[in-house]
C-alpha cells in the first residue's frame, strides 16, 4: 500500500523569498514588452517594468548571502498582464521573462546552490487570450472546447456582464470547468510537466478556496507522483483545517497568522495574551505536520507592505520578523522587505526593487541576515516543539524545544523596558550577543532576545 503523502522534509528548514518577476530585476532589456516604463516609476495595474528571470539569476548570490533557500515566483507563463494570473500558455514561460530556456538555467543555478523553486499554479481560471477560450469565442458551441468553460447562451459575451463563469466577476479571467475530465487531465499535465521536465520543486496553488477539494487533492497527488519531495502550498485566506483533513495540501500561505501579526505588531490593537490565544487557536486547529509546513509571511503581492502597515516604524517590522523566524513554519521574505521597501494596496505593494544600495536600510538588512542565520544554526527554531511560557501586556516568551536543545524567544512590544521571567532555573545564553543571562531578564523598549538554555 502506498504511503500517504506528507510535507517534504526540506520545508521545515526553508527560508522562502517571494518574487514578483516583473518588479525584481531587469536582466535583459532586449525582452522588455513594448511600452515598458522606467524602472523607478511607480507601478500601475497595467504597467510593465521589465523584470525577468535573467534578473533573478543575476541576483542569486544576493539571495544566498541573505540566507534564502527557496524561491516562490508569482506566475511566469505567457499572459497579457504584468501579474500573469491571466495565463495563455501553461507550457511556455513568457518570452518577456526570458522564455523556457531562462527558466531552465535558473532552476539549474538554484539547485547548484542548494536552493529550491516553487511555481504559481493558476488552475481555477485562465485568460481570455488562452487559445481554447479564443476558439470558443470564435466558434461558439461548435468549438471542441465549448464545455471546458461554463457559458450561458451560444457564445461568450461581456456586456452588460459576462455570461460565463469568471474569477471574482473579472471578465478577462474565465474559469475552467473542472467537472470535465479533459480539463482536469490538461491541468494535471501542467502540474507534472514543470516538475518532471524542468525540476521545479513544487506549486503554490492560486485561489484554492475557489477550487473543488477533489481537484486540489488530484493536483497534490500528481505533484507527489512526479516528485515525492514536491511542496504543494495553497493560497487560503481563511482557516485551512478542512484542506488538511482532506489531504489536499502540505501547507498554506499563512494569512490567518498574518492577520494576528498585523493586529499585534503593526496596528498595536491587541495585547500579548490576546495574540497568544489567537496563534494557539490556529495551531490547535491544524495537524502538527501542517503547522511546520505552512509558509509564514509578513507580506505578499496581495497585501500592503508590512512596513507601511507599521506607518514606517522599522522597530515594529523588526519585532514581527523576529517572531516569524522564531515560530514554526517556513518563514518567507517578500522581495524588498529586507531593505525597507514600502507600499500600500495593489499595485503599490508591487514596486520595483531599488538596486541602488544607497536607498537601502542597511541595518534592517543586517537584522534579516542575523535572523536567517540564527534559524539555520539552531535546529530547535526549525523543528522544535512550541510553548507559550509567558504573555503579559505587550511582552511574551515563546519556547522552542528539542530533546537536546531549547531556545526561548523573548519579545517586548512596549514603549518602556520590562522584565520577564524565563522558564526553569538554568542559565541562558543570548544567541546574538553571547551574553549569559539569569532567569530574570530585562527587555529593552521594542526589543527581543533569542536565548539558549545552558546545561552546564
Amino acid at each position: 500500500m502506498m504511503r500517504e503523502p506528507s510535507p517534504p522534509t526540506w520545508v521545515r528548514d526553508a527560508v522562502f523569498y517571494q518574487i514578483f518577476p516583473d518588479r525584481f530585476r531587469s536582466g535583459d532589456p532586449g525582452n522588455d514588452p513594448p511600452g515598458t516604463q522606467p524602472w523607478d516609476e511607480s507601478p500601475t495595474h497595467r504597467s510593465f517594468s521589465g523584470g525577468d528571470l535573467v534578473g533573478v539569476l543575476q541576483k542569486l548570490d544576493y539571495l544566498r548571502d541573505l540566507g534564502v533557500t527557496a524561491l516562490y515566483l508569482t506566475p511566469i507563463f505567457t499572459a497579457s498582464t504584468n501579474h500573469r494570473y491571466d495565463g495563455e500558455d501553461y507550457f511556455q514561460v513568457d518570452p518577456a521573462l526570458g522564455g523556457n530556456e531562462a527558466f531552465r538555467e535558473l532552476v539549474a543555478a538554484l539547485h547548484a546552490r542548494g536552493m529550491r523553486i516553487v511555481l504559481d499554479g493558476v488552475f481555477n481560471h485562465c485568460g481570455t487570450g488562452h487559445p481554447f477560450f479564443r476558439d470558443v469565442a470564435e466558434r461558439g458551441r461548435q468549438s471542441p472546447y465549448w464545455d471546458w468553460f461554463m457559458i450561458q447562451g451560444d457564445r461568450p459575451r461581456v456586456d452588460p456582464e459576462p455570461n460565463y463563469a469568471c474569477w471574482a466577476g473579472c471578465a478577462n479571467l474565465p474559469e475552467w470547468n473542472h467537472r470535465k475530465p479533459a480539463v482536469r487531465g490538461y491541468l494535471l499535465s501542467v502540474v507534472r510537466h514543470w516538475i518532471e521536465a524542468y525540476g521545479s520543486d513544487g506549486w503554490r496553488l492560486d485561489t484554492v478556496e475557489y477550487l473543488s477539494p477533489d481537484f486540489v487533492r488530484a493536483v497534490y497527488r500528481t505533484a507527489k507522483e512526479a516528485n515525492p519531495e514536491a511542496y504543494v502550498l495553497g493560497e487560503v485566506m481563511g482557516l485551512a483545517t478542512s484542506w488538511f483533513r482532506h489531504g489536499a495540501l502540505d501547507g498554506v500561505m499563512h494569512y490567518k497568522l498574518w492577520e494576528g501579526l498585523v493586529h499585534f505588531f503593526a496596528e498595536r490593537t491587541w495585547d500579548a495574551p490576546r495574540f497568544a490565544r489567537y496563534v494557539q487557536g490556529i495551531w490547535s486547529s491544524y495537524p502538527r505536520e501542517a503547522n511546520y509546513a505552512c509558509y509564514t509571511l509578513l507580506g505578499s503581492h496581495d497585501k500592503p507592505r508590512f512596513l507601511t502597515l507599521c506607518r514606517g516604524d522599522v522597530r515594529r517590522l523588526v519585532l514581527a520578523a523576529a517572531f516569524l523566524f522564531a515560530y514554526p513554519g517556513a518563514p518567507a521574505i517578500y522581495y524588498g522587505d529586507e531593505i525597507g521597501l514600502e507600499g500600500g494596496d495593489d499595485p503599490d505593494c508591487r514596486r520595483t526593487f531599488p538596486w541602488d544600495e544607497q536607498e537601502w536600510n542597511r541595518d534592517l538588512l543586517d537584522t534579516f541576515r542575523a535572523l536567517v542565520r540564527l534559524r539555520r544554526e539552531e535546529p530547535a527554531l526549525r523543528r522544535g516543539d512550541v510553548e507559550w511560557a509567558r504573555a503579559h501586556r505587550r511582552s511574551f516568551v515563546l519556547v522552542r524545544a528539542l530533546p537536546d536543545s531549547e531556545v526561548a524567544f523573548a519579545l517586548n512590544a512596549e514603549e518602556e523596558e520590562v522584565e520577564v521571567m524565563l522558564p526553569g532555573g538554568d542559565r541562558w545564553t543570548d544567541l546574538l550577543t553571547a551574553d549569559r543571562v539569569a532567569r530574570r531578564l530585562p527587555l529593552p523598549v521594542m526589543g527581543f532576545r533569542y536565548l539558549k538554555r545552558g546545561r552546564g
